[in-house]
């Protein structure tokens, strides 16, 4: 399903990326079971990080081993703000579907980040690759990006469809009409093929909860699921 340059390889040799794929999804804006998992993890979170500043969350593994990717670029770990947002400043984790809000709760628990995609919209094959820094697409809420030269980023045939960066793009944002769905995840030096493996499995357990009906039609962790040397 995914090609990957020889410039991605020859760039992270030791990095893994995940992926889950689900069909026969019903999406919903809210969903009384999402929201009470939602509300235990939130309290959670908080239990958690009592105490703690954001230092402390910048230093736990994997947000650790993310904050090092971001800083290359000038710029922090987005997941690690919103952990801190809900876990240290109490703010509810907001989502604008209840489909969003599975991946969203696994990122805030586990630090893996990820992208979600209607795959109906998509264009395969998809590849991942690095940026040259001439590279542009439209991000959600559809503003244009220039990615930065050195980023992951995934694409397709119309164009690109993430990156790490600047997140997911609009022309295949996750919606309420959303029945065929591709959560990508992008793993950074340090982070264990297991930890990606574990983290689509909790995604894909947050979906069933959402949509009973909905199947997996793939889960895979490339290049492979045996850990290798962290670079």
């Amino acid at each position: 399903m995914i090609n990957v340059s020889e410039e991605w390889k020859s760039s992270f040799p030791w990095v893994y990326f995940g992926i889950l794929v689900m069909d026969r999804l019903e999406n919903s804006p809210t969903h009384e079971g999402i929201e009470k998992l939602k509300g235990s993890l939130e309290e959670e979170l908080r239990s958690k990080w009592a105490g703690k500043d954001r230092r402390d969350l910048k230093a736990f593994h994997p947000f650790s081993a993310y904050e090092r990717y971001f800083r290359r670029f000038g710029q922090g770990y987005p997941v690690t703000h919103q952990l801190e947002s809900v876990a240290l400043k109490g703010k509810p984790a907001f989502s604008p579907s209840a489909l969003v809000s599975c991946m969203f709760m696994a990122e805030l628990k586990n630090g893996i980040l990820t992208a979600g995609h209607d795959l109906d919209r998509c264009n395969p094959p998809f590849c991942l690759d690095i940026s040259q820094g001439s590279e542009t697409y439209n991000v959600l809420g559809g503003k244009e990006r220039r990615l930065v030269a050195g980023d992951m980023f995934l694409s397709d045939e119309k164009g690109i469809l993430s990156s790490v960066l600047y997140g997911p793009d609009d022309r295949t944002a996750l919606s309420l009409q959303t029945r065929h769905v591709l959560f990508f995840c992008y793993g950074v030096n340090d982070v264990k093929a297991t930890e990606i493996q574990g983290h689509l499995e909790e995604i894909e357990t947050l979906v069933t909860v959402l949509s009973p009906s909905s199947r997996r039609v793939e889960l895979a962790v490339f290049p492979s699921q045996t850990e290798g040397k962290s670079g």
